[in-house]
């Protein structure tokens, strides 16, 4: 079960095909308000905690966009062109006379079309700039190819999850240091032991930090509050350990890292719970130099 406690303002929520649907507004009983900002109406659109799959530094759902059924495009296309069938045309040239009284002029019909040419102008010139941007854009992308620090070699990673989210951190210049909670590498109870469900998250931070062969980063070890609070602070140093190891077994220096506890404090989920304490026995990432 999702633990709605974890899920914040502001985070981003992501389909699961990848696509960001939108951001957190606030947490409503048993769904999640989304805030307008990806909204095509302009309304509030809302998700089910149900359909949440898990919550990191993102709400990733486990639905695409399209089966979710937010933000369909075209709705207010489709409303435009009712307005425009039942929108009056333009008054004619002269107005029929009534009695004997001259028909009225339509004084309203030159400032139309000079209107009208004036958009024409406006969207001939726009399109000019948008032709020189393109040609900019090409051009500087073109020398960014050349110096850009090198990306992570091997198969394409998958949006949402955290080595796409450590790739892209490490090729921006948001500050230093950054967490990154692991995905998937967590620990049965009283052990270090990494599982072998975790390798495919490992291999992939590994090929991240291999790419950036200049940066140093700590590894977080982290226990559930069960037993001595000194033991855990032990073990939560073997875990740290433990994913050192193994990600130097995938060819990150050992050097670059530095194995740090947190023990029992700073719980990600609640202690009452097995659940909550398995997500408590986890790891960090923490970048502290690109």
């Amino acid at each position: 079960m999702i633990d709605r406690s974890k899920i914040r303002e502001h985070m981003d929520v992501i389909a699961s095909d990848g696509e960001r649907i939108g951001t957190v507004d606030a947490v409503e009983g048993e769904r999640i308000k989304l805030i307008r900002d990806a909204s095509s109406d302009g309304e509030h659109h809302r998700v089910n905690l149900s359909d949440v799959a898990r919550v990191d530094e993102h709400v990733h759902l486990s639905k695409t966009r399209a089966a979710l059924g937010l933000g369909l495009a075209g709705s207010g296309a489709a409303a435009g062109a009712q307005a425009g069938k039942s929108a009056n045309p333009l008054p004619p040239i002269r107005n029929p006379a009534v009695g004997s009284a001259e028909p009225r002029r339509n004084y309203m019909l030159p400032w139309v079309l000079a209107g009208l040419a004036l958009l024409a102008l406006v969207l001939a010139l726009s399109q000019c700039d948008r032709d020189d941007d393109d040609r900019g854009a090409r051009t500087n992308n073109d020398k960014i190819s050349a110096i850009v620090t090198p990306r992570v070699a091997g198969a394409p990673l998958v949006p949402g999850t955290l080595a796409h989210d450590l790739d892209r951190f490490m090729n921006s210049k948001d500050g230093l240091p950054r967490t990154f909670a692991f995905d998937a590498v967590n620990f049965d109870s009283g052990t270090a032991n990494l599982r072998g469900q975790d390798n495919d998250d490992l291999d992939d931070i590994a090929r991240v930090l291999a790419a950036y062969p200049k940066s140093r980063a700590a590894i977080v070890g982290y226990a559930d509050a069960r037993g001595d609070s000194g033991l855990n602070r032990d073990l939560g140093a073997n875990r740290a350990t433990a994913v050192i190891a193994a990600l130097a077994s995938r060819g990150v220096p050992a050097d670059r890292l530095e194995a740090r506890t947190g023990g029992e404090s700073d719980p990600a989920a609640t202690n009452a719970t097995s659940g909550g304490r398995f997500e408590n026995r986890r790891t960090e990432l923490v970048i502290l130099k690109r």
